[in-house]
């Protein structure tokens, strides 16, 4: 303003010169007399022109006139800048005013508590403040270290580089050669960044993030060759990143399309097994990550250093944890829905009719000479064809990264189901209750044993959901018709009911002369031993039953910052930080 007020100063006193001069020029010209000669008046008349001609006051004029608009524009930018300085204050007084008002606030709270508790309040709010600085100065600080130490290697690769270059040239160019040619641009490699494991992305990329790396991501092809649960750690690192923002905005929205997500592509494939069996083994290490990374003390106890200086900083995912743990139960019944589709047309065949052991039931039992049965029918399935099965499913889980408590629960599913379907079966067939039969079934059952021992999965709990069958091949096979004989059975079959062990016995058929039917007496003996025995009344086993599932925390060792995003899920818009 001081600038101003001088500057319009010197302009009056320029415009009073300006006047001045025009008065002193027409009043000369007045006081020439009529009488001058003609010498005279052409003289002055020449001298009034010229000063016409280089149009002087004209351009001193224009001068001012360019002169008082820079100045103008000069006062406009200064005051453009002194009004946002003084909204800048007004802005840092008002969150001053609210900062106060909140002490107030909390002041006129603590002054009604007694004064214990008045002052662990006060205490407590400061420790409150001061960690909360203490944390903004460690960021602060940790990125200042990691910068340091990023430009001190830089600088040592630089000057390593320079120092070789310089060698190099000094002893294979002639001085000649130093002299003529020019010096070429040297191409110095870029060191690789200190990576915090984390990926930006903008928040408009988000529905091409699920859709390239779950809608339409192909398990078959791509998804094989990736890590083990690539897609769980590249949604997480969004997660952190967002975290690291944070903005719970983002995160909302990137965990609901997350989820949505899965639901989608699971409804679509959801008979595919492969599919179903990849999106359940990266739900649950999406799962373990968020709680691995919580910040919780149970665990962070299993991480390293570096790996808990990972964790969130602002939020709490607790509850998206229920939700992606509901999510998972839900795929894992989806799972056993679909092994269950495909082992269902293995099972009657493979442990039933096909004669593993070749001559044991080369006779037909009695009264069933003339029935015929799959078993010679082309393309029925054996009990290779359900190990082999058996094997591509394990595989496959194995190779998506599936947790292994995981895939035991899935095999105890799957061998109940086997044990399940046959024992069904065999109950409903005159045919199969034998004593051949009983010895085919109990030879196909140690196959399965042994399969569970190559696997390593004897611990898992599927030998037991096979019991009854067992005990059911054992009854097919005991002798049946002393009281001795009703004790052992009793004894021996306590993983079956008492109506299935009565109707095994009653459907039970010689293969030949040298066996018997089974007596009526010995049943009703069989019946009278168990009547005090409190079982299911049901025959049936119920083939459809899911046992429960749990996903115990499987932290995993794998460092976030050292994760690549294959180019071929076409996710070039994430930014690695």
């Amino acid at each position: 303003m001081e600038q101003m007020t001088s500057v319009s100063e010197e302009l009056e006193v320029r415009k009073e010169e300006v006047l001045i001069l025009r008065s002193q020029l027409v009043s000369q010209m007045e006081a020439i007399p009529h009488k001058d000669t003609m010498t005279d008046s052409m003289a002055l008349s020449e001298d009034v022109q010229k000063m016409k001609d280089k149009r002087e006051i004209a351009q001193a004029y224009t001068g001012m006139k360019e002169t008082n608009r820079v100045l103008e524009s000069q006062l406009q930018t200064q005051k453009r800048a002194f009004e946002n300085e003084v909204e800048a204050l007004r802005s840092e007084i008002q969150g001053l005013k609210e900062e106060n008002n909140r002490q107030q606030q909390l002041l006129a709270q603590n002054l009604q508590l007694p004064p214990e508790a008045r002052i662990e309040a006060s205490l407590q709010h400061e420790i409150t403040r001061l960690t909360n600085e203490n944390l903004d100065l460690m960021e602060q600080l940790e990125k200042q270290d990691k910068t340091v130490r990023k430009l001190k290697k830089q600088l040592k690769v630089f000057a390593k580089k320079i120092g070789e270059l310089e060698v190099g040239q000094m002893e294979n160019v002639s001085p000649g050669q130093i002299v003529d040619e020019p010096i070429r641009p040297v191409n110095i490699p870029r060191k690789e960044k200190d990576f915090q494991g984390m990926l930006e992305f903008k928040k408009e990329d988000e529905p091409k993030l699920i859709k390239n790396l779950i809608l339409e991501l192909k398990t078959r092809g791509v998804a094989v060759n990736l890590i083990p649960g690539l897609p769980a750690y590249i949604l997480f690192m969004c997660v952190r990143h967002a975290d690291y923002l944070n903005d719970d905005q983002k995160v909302r929205s990137l965990l609901t399309s997350t989820i949505n997500g899965i639901k989608k592509i699971l409804k679509k494939r959801g008979d595919d097994f492969e599919t179903v069996s990849f999106w359940l083994s990266n739900t649950c290490r999406f799962l373990h990550c968020l709680k691995q990374y919580s910040g919780e003390e149970t665990f962070m106890k299993h991480n390293s250093p570096r790996q808990n200086d990972h964790c969130l900083t602002n939020f709490d995912l607790a509850e998206y944890r229920q939700v992606l743990s509901d999510l998972a139960i839900q795929i894992y019944q989806q799972l056993v829905r679909v092994l269950e589709n495909i082992l269902q047309p293995m099972i009657v065949s493979g442990m039933l009719e096909h004669e593993t052991i070749q001559g044991v039931s080369g006779v037909k039992p009695t009264g069933l000479r003339k029935r015929t049965s799959s078993i010679a029918d082309e393309g029925t399935y054996t009990l290779d064809s359900i190990v082999r099965q058996l094997n591509t499913f394990h595989s496959i889980m194995c190779q998506h990264g599936t947790d292994p408590e995981l895939i035991k629960q899935v095999v105890k599913q799957m061998f109940y189901i086997i044990g399940a379907v046959t024992l069904n079966n065999l109950l409903l067939r005159k045919d199969m209750c034998s004593w051949s039969k009983g010895m085919q079934i109990r030879y196909n059952v140690s196959q399965l044993e042994e399969w569970l021992r190559d696997k390593n999965l004897m611990n898992s709990g599927a030998k037991e959901t096979l019991e009854p069958l067992i005990q059911a091949a054992q009854l097919l096979q005991v002798k049946k018709k002393t009281d001795e004989d009703a004790e052992a059975i009793c004894s021996m079959c306590n993983a079956l009911t008492t109506a299935q062990i009565v109707k095994v016995l009653n459907l039970y058929t010689p293969v030949n002369e040298f066996e018997e039917r089974v007596l009526v007496s010995f049943i009703r003996t069989i019946q009278m031993r168990l009547r005090d025995r409190k079982d299911a009344p049901q025959l049936l086993m119920d083939a459809k039953h899911i046992f429960p599932v749990t996903f115990p925390f499987n932290p995993s060792s794998l460092a976030l910052e050292t994760i690549q995003i294959p180019g071929s899920l076409g996710l070039g818009f994430l930014l690695r930080v």
